[in-house]
Order: structure tokens, then C-alpha cells, then sequence
């Protein structure tokens, strides 16, 4: 079996999609507003997909910049972690010296909107690649933890 590895940026120039024949339409604030809750009430009951970008406002950072390079040392991988005392010693130092910034971050606004869009039936789901269970606290009950919880609770 191929050994899929993590890339330092999200695709190739030649997995790119093609570039559109004519250039993106900027919508001022409002007039994009009013376009997305138009989408929204034609196609109900939305899956939502979220990553890190949804809880930065909450103070936890992402892991990439605005090109996908990645910021600091990439995650550990499952394989390495399994493998290497060191790589375990190494996850679990940074995961006890980040533990309180995930501790004690709240939602945001996105969270709940996010949320407030399941109250009023719009969104059956959010799979979020996040592990701070922020969608959980801002009242979202559909959630899929893509790559598990950061409060080692399995549900």
C-alpha cells in the first residue's frame, strides 16, 4: 500500500483547478449577505464543513498561512507517534503546554451562527477537522469530530 504524505502546501500547481473564464464577482458585505441567505433557504438542511479558521477568533491558532504553508512544526502523524518514544515525549510536551488555550476557549460568533443555523433546520451536520469542541459549547448538537476531541472523551 502507498504511503500518503502530509504536503506543506494543500495541492501542486498541477492539481490546481483550472482557472475560471471570468474573474470572481466581489459582492459588497450586505449584497453577499443577502446572496448567502438566499442559498441557505434553497438548499436546506446544509452540511457544514469547518477547520481551523472558525476558532481563531476564539484564540486557538491554525496551523497554516493564507498560502497553506504551514506556520510551525507540522501535527504528528500516527505512524511516528506509535513508533518513536521521542515523538511521543515531544506530542505530549506540546499538548500539556497548549492544554489551557483549549481549555479555556469559548465560542465565538461563528460558532453560534453556526449553531443558530441548526435551531432554524438549516444544517443537519457540521464535521469540523477542529478537536475544542467549540460547536458543542456555542449548542450544536450534529457534530462529527473529524480528527477526534482535544478533552480525550470518546462519544
Amino acid at each position: 500500500m502507498p504511503v500518503t504524505t502530509h504536503r506543506s502546501r494543500p495541492f501542486s500547481s498541477s492539481q490546481r483547478l483550472p482557472e475560471p473564464d471570468q474573474p470572481p464577482v466581489l459582492h459588497a458585505p450586505g449584497e453577499a449577505g443577502e446572496l448567502l441567505a438566499e442559498f441557505i433557504h434553497r438548499h436546506p438542511r446544509l452540511l457544514i464543513l469547518t477547520g481551523a479558521g472558525v476558532s481563531t477568533d476564539s484564540g486557538i491558532p491554525d496551523y497554516r498561512d493564507g498560502d497553506g504553508a504551514w506556520k510551525r512544526k507540522q501535527p504528528v502523524q500516527h505512524k511516528a507517534f506509535m513508533e518513536d518514544v521521542y515523538t511521543r515525549q515531544r506530542y505530549w510536551g506540546r499538548s500539556l503546554i497548549g492544554w489551557p488555550v483549549m481549555r479555556n476557549a469559548r465560542p465565538n460568533p461563528s460558532h453560534h451562527y453556526i449553531s443558530d443555523l441548526e435551531l432554524l433546520n438549516h444544517s443537519s451536520l457540521v464535521v469540523t477537522q477542529n478537536v475544542d469542541r467549540l460547536h458543542q459549547k456555542a449548542g450544536t448538537r450534529a457534530v462529527t469530530d473529524l480528527h477526534g476531541r482535544a478533552d480525550g472523551w470518546c462519544a
